[in-house]
Formats: C-alpha cells, structure tokens, sequence
C-alpha cells in the first residue's frame, strides 16, 4: 500500500486546474515532464506534512511498524532538519548536553540556534591508526559524573567511515542517569534490514531515545529524504511542533514520493541487496590490505568500504586520479582515505570495475599513520556567541591565541581539531597545520 503515491495520483487524475503552487503548475517538457506532474504542493486529499492526518500520517505510521518505533517523522529537509528537531525535543534552550566531538555541523549549528553548552566526549583509538575509534560506555559515565546538569547525551554512529559505537552499552550508562540518548543515525538507514548475521545496529534497536536516518544516504530516496525516529513516548506530543520550527513550510512532494518509494525498497529488496553489498566489498577490502592499504578495526557497517590509501604510500591526488581514470567516483576523497558507499542499485559491474581497480593497483611504499595528538582546545565563549560574532579568515600559522568562529573538521578523522568558541593554542595550531588546515574562520 502507498497511500501518499496513491493520493497523488488521485489528484493528477482529476486534471484540476491548478491555481496554486507551485509555478510551473504541473507542466514541463523533457525530463521535467513526468516529475513536475508529480510536484504539488498540500492541495485536499494530499495532506500536510507537519499536521499529518491522510495519507502522509499513513505513510509515517508504515516507517514507524518497518523501525519498530513509537512514531516516526518524515523528513524532506534531510537529518539536518531531525537534528534539529531532536535537540529541540530533548534539551530545549540553554540547556547542557554531552556530545560525541564528531557531530555533523548540523548539530554544530543547532547548537548555536538553541544556545546549548557541549561537553566533549572523544572517542578511544580503536579503529586503527588511520581512523577515529569509539564512543565507550565507560568514558560517558565519567562525564556525567563531572556533569550532572546535563540534558540529554547525543552522538553520531556510525560515523562517516562506518565504525559502529556500542550504543546498547552508552544507552545503558543514560539509563542509569536518567537521560535521553540522541543518536545521529544519518549514514544507517539501510541498518533495519541487514540479512540475518550482521547484528542488530540500528539505534531504534539499541536503547536510543531518539534518532534520526538519512534514507538518501543508504536508500533509493531522493536527496533530502529523511526519518526521525522516536522511541520514547515523552517526546512524540512535542514532535511535529518542533520540527515545524526548522522545516520548510513548503515540503517537496517527490522528496516524500521517493521516501515511500525506498520503504518498499527496504521492505522487499534491501536484505538481499545488502548481502550481496557486504560480500563484494568485502572482497575489496581483503584486497587493499593485502596491498599494504588499512581499513578500520572491529564492527563497522558492512554496506560501506573505506580505505586509507596513504598507508601504501598514494596522495588523494594521485588516488582520486586513478580511481577516475577507471571511471570510479566515490563518496569522498581525503588526504589519506577514501569511502565508497554500495547497494543494489549499483550493478555488478560498478563492484567489478572498482575491484579490477584495487587488483591492478601496485602499491608504491609502506607509510606509518601520522602519530596526531588530538588536542582539546579551552572552551572560552558559547557555540552560540562565536558562530554569530564577527569573524575573518586567518592564516593557520597567524591564529595562534585566536577564539575559532567556526570548526574545523579534517577527514578523517573526522573529529574537529577546533570548535566554534575554543581557542587556538599551540597543540591546536600545529595539529591544523599537520592535516593541511592552512586557514581558520576566527572571530575578530
């Protein structure tokens, strides 16, 4: 059943003359002529996303059976807009909350919209030497020994490498405290249908008060496509009020048609799919270790390949140049690795052609990791106060004593050497210089 694509037919169907939005009035030549007919705007009998009550209610309903959650929110503003929402929901305004340090900028720039206070929880090196590790139980507890204030604890896993956290193990430590545990899910959507042996790792599975997924990311939605999850009742009154406070008045339609469109997809293909993921990429990566490269250590999301080709001695440039040159085009490219990201819409020969790729590769020197400290700059103004100050571009080298406006995120790690409002010290200053970090947006 697909009761949004349904009263969106119905609609279409009744070739009503269409005084409203959207401009284009349902009409297009080329490529546009099939989608635009498609893109209406809360017309009667096609619902209104932030007061559900049709067909968009139905839809929501079907997520939250497929997640086995109290109730999910669509989302066409992507998890941005979840993110935003779930620390509203959680925290309000002002409010104290621990956070992993590798959280989205979504979540930065929530931060500052909510004025909330970030205490950093940085992960254990567990991952290996070219990646960063996980968020651990015990580390948690000792900050909210040292924080009882806090409002609720958020984090991301996995993160953008694929590396899992143990969120049963953190959600057990804010059981005993009595807080909500926030997860940014973005990059595991696809991680409610994994076939039988992979493991439970979906949030909605693991403990989490809230969390939400980026059906694009993993899925076959289109981009902006987005859940929010809720599994404590406390928040669901709250929900759709809060996320109207950030979201679009405007909802695209084919953004929440393709959203159900990947529901089905889910449903009915993604095991299968996802099997056959795992098993070729992993046949990639026992390549690529083979020829001196690394990959991150312990549990991480199978349907995800990331290599750091600077440990066999390969520039991004040099890398990202023969991957293209073999007609490969992955998620990212950084200094020392690279993440692709698979499913069953890529063909058997997008998998064949990327393991021919890593098969001719020779590998040209063994490279050790960069032994970094991460430094952990002073906290000297609010998130808030420094996103919304006066601020330049400066010289990495110039910044020394310098309170950051915004972060700096090199990746990977993936983890900010400085966040809006720290202060460049020493240890911060070299550690941006060592990951090619040769500029800082600092307040003036």
């Amino acid at each position: 059943m697909k009761p949004l694509q349904n009263a969106v037919e119905q609609y279409i169907q009744k070739d009503m003359a269409r005084f409203h939005m959207p401009g284009h009035k349902g009409k297009g030549s080329g490529v546009w002529k099939e989608i635009l007919r498609y893109d209406i705007t809360e017309v009667e009998g096609a619902d209104s996303l932030f007061h559900a009550d049709g067909p968009l209610l139905a839809l929501e309903q079907q997520f939250a059976k497929a997640y086995g959650t109290r109730r999910t929110l669509l989302s066409a503003g992507g998890a941005t807009l979840c993110i935003q929402t779930m620390l509203a929901l959680a925290c309000g305004i002002g409010k104290k909350v621990v956070m992993s340090r590798n959280i989205h900028r979504a979540a930065i720039n929530a931060c500052a919209l909510l004025d909330l206070q970030p205490v950093w929880l940085y992960p254990e090196p567990d991952a290996g030497d070219w990646f960063s590790g996980r968020y651990t139980g015990a580390a948690l507890e000792t900050l909210l020994q040292k924080n009882p204030d806090a409002a609720a604890v958020y984090l991301t896993s996995p993160d953008y490498f694929g590396v899992f956290s143990d969120i049963r193990g953190l959600a057990a430590v804010c059981a005993r405290y009595g807080l909500p545990l926030l997860v940014d899910n973005a990059h595991g959507a696809h991680l409610k249908f994994l076939p039988q042996g992979y493991g439970k790792w979906h949030p909605a599975d693991c403990g989490a008060a809230i969390c939400c997924d980026s059906l694009h990311k993993t899925l076959p939605a289109m981009t902006g496509g987005a859940l929010l999850h809720i599994m404590d009742e406390r928040y669901i009154a709250q929900a759709k009020e809060r996320m109207s406070l950030f979201g679009s008045t405007s909802p695209s339609y084919p953004i929440m048609l393709s959203c159900e469109h990947a529901l089905e997809y889910a449903q009915k293909e993604a095991a299968r799919d996802f099997a056959w993921t795992a098993y070729r990429f992993g046949r990639i990566r026992q390549i690529a270790l083979e020829k001196g490269m690394a990959c991150p250590q312990g549990e991480c999301d199978p349907a995800k390949l990331s290599v750091a080709f600077a440990a066999a001695g390969f520039t991004a440039g040099e890398f990202g140049e023969y991957l293209r040159g073999n007609s490969i085009e992955p998620e990212y490219i950084s200094n020392t690795a690279c993440v692709w990201m698979g499913n069953g819409k890529n063909s058997l020969r997008d998998y064949e052609r990327l393991e021919k790729a890593f098969a001719h590769l020779e590998p040209k020197r063994h490279t050790a990791a960069p032994q970094l400290v991460l430094p952990r700059p002073k906290q000297v103004c609010s998130v808030r106060e420094a996103v919304f100050a006066p601020a330049e571009w400066v010289d990495t080298e110039q910044a020394l004593g310098r309170v950051a406006a915004g972060e700096n995120s090199p990746c990977p790690p993936g983890i900010p050497v400085v966040m809006g409002g720290e202060r460049i010290d020493r240890q911060t200053q070299e550690a941006l210089l060592a990951y090619g970090v040769r500029r800082v947006w600092a307040i003036r």
